[in-house]
């Protein structure tokens, strides 16, 4: 659930408005957005009531199956293979977080520049772990999840998932879930203001050949840059 929601002015006020994450608690995570939209994996985005279990479980085996030279043995285990599958693009009941605002932030204001986006901060003390005697489609609550670290692009975008259970007919959305265990916060990013903030988060060190630490990240942020 939403507790509480407030507009950024500028990346100083963004600042001083996540010093205070210490204060909800221990473990913080964030998620920017580029629009306003629920905060739902991407296999449920079209229709959260559609049980899509099967359809997962038969995409990560066809992955497994065609992809195989792309994938290590720990990629067997459906918990290391559906983080890969969600780093990859392909759909899953996971949706992406990092432990760094600043990374929140570059997401939220790096597309739909006409639009406002949105920050999100995800107090989850008290959120459940995963299970791992059962497969990530058994999970009887939404659980946060550390991925290993072994690709760059998760290291430098310091990131973390929080994977989804299709329970009572759907998956319910984030902000709606009635746990009490997950506590949520809303910052608007104004369109007016997602231009400069892309520019004072690349003085920084903040853009997309950082956050994306490749030839492709880098390519792209260079087209941006000078041409």
């Amino acid at each position: 659930m939403i507790v509480e929601a407030a507009k950024v002015e500028s990346l100083a006020n963004y600042i001083d408005l996540m010093e205070i994450a210490p204060l909800f608690g221990n473990k913080v995570l964030f998620r920017g957005q580029g629009v306003q939209r629920n905060l739902l994996p991407s296999v449920a985005r079209n229709d959260k009531t559609r049980d899509t279990t099967n359809i997962e479980k038969r995409s990560l085996e066809q992955m497994r199956l065609i992809g195989s030279s792309f994938l290590s043995l720990r990629d067997e285990d459906d918990w290391n293979a559906i983080v890969t599958a969600q780093h990859h693009g392909l759909k899953t009941r996971c949706l992406d977080w990092t432990s760094n605002p600043m990374v929140a932030l570059w997401f939220a204001c790096s597309s739909h520049l006409n639009d406002n986006s949105y920050v999100y901060m995800l107090v989850a003390d008290g959120a459940t772990l995963p299970d791992r005697t059962k497969s990530p489609f058994e999970q009887q609550h939404v659980c946060i999840l550390q991925p290993s670290y072994e690709s760059p692009r998760v290291s430098a975008q310091h990131g973390w998932l929080t994977v989804h259970n299709y329970q009572d007919g759907q998956f319910t959305p984030l902000e709606n879930n009635p746990s009490d265990q997950l506590w949520l916060c809303e910052y608007i990013i104004p369109k007016e203001i997602k231009s400069e903030l892309l520019v004072s988060l690349d003085r920084c060190g903040i853009n997309k050949s950082t956050i994306f630490p490749d030839l492709d990240g880098l390519c792209s942020y260079l087209n941006g840059k000078f041409i």
